[in-house]
């Protein structure tokens, strides 16, 4: 697994996420929300703060 796109993963599931939970009728403002998300200077993502530490061992039954 790679950090960088672990986090690109969880960056659009919740971008996609915060998109449909408001359903926004007024599609200026819905096409508003989705640019502010997918703009990095929005600083609403920051990161990664995902740490993957290789290699890994078989964990014991139980």
């Amino acid at each position: 697994m790679l950090p960088s796109l672990a986090v690109e993963d969880l960056r659009r599931a919740l971008a996609a996420y915060l998109t449909t939970s408001f359903a926004l009728a007024d599609d200026d403002v819905r096409y508003e929300l989705e640019a502010f998300l997918e703009r990095p200077e929005s600083r609403l993502f920051r990161g990664p703060y995902l740490r993957v530490r290789t290699p890994f061992r078989e964990a014991t039954p139980g």
